[in-house]
């Protein structure tokens, strides 16, 4: 009885390997998501930021805008609480 060297199946066996792509290093390459916006939708919350601040301005000038004290204090506790400096 006559046994094959093992060393043809090896060589056999990495030219498969180098045909095949590299799974691991497809998978080391992070995945990352992108969101891009028509231009039609860029658009329109352009608008609606033109018109919100048209209605603040306009509010401020009337002498009708308000400031929620609970919102303003709640906005600089967090700030505080993140570290963020706040005279900057």
């Amino acid at each position: 009885m006559k046994i094959n060297p093992i060393n043809r199946i090896d060589t056999v066996y990495q030219a498969y390997q180098k045909q095949q792509p590299n799974r691991s290093d497809a998978t080391k390459q992070p995945q990352t998501d992108k969101v891009e916006l028509s231009s039609e939708a860029q658009l329109q919350i352009q608008k609606e930021k033109d018109a919100k601040i048209e209605q603040l301005k306009s509010q401020i000038a009337n002498g009708t805008y308000k400031v929620d004290s609970e919102k303003l204090a709640e906005k600089l506790l967090s700030a505080w609480k993140s570290g963020a400096k706040i005279d900057e």
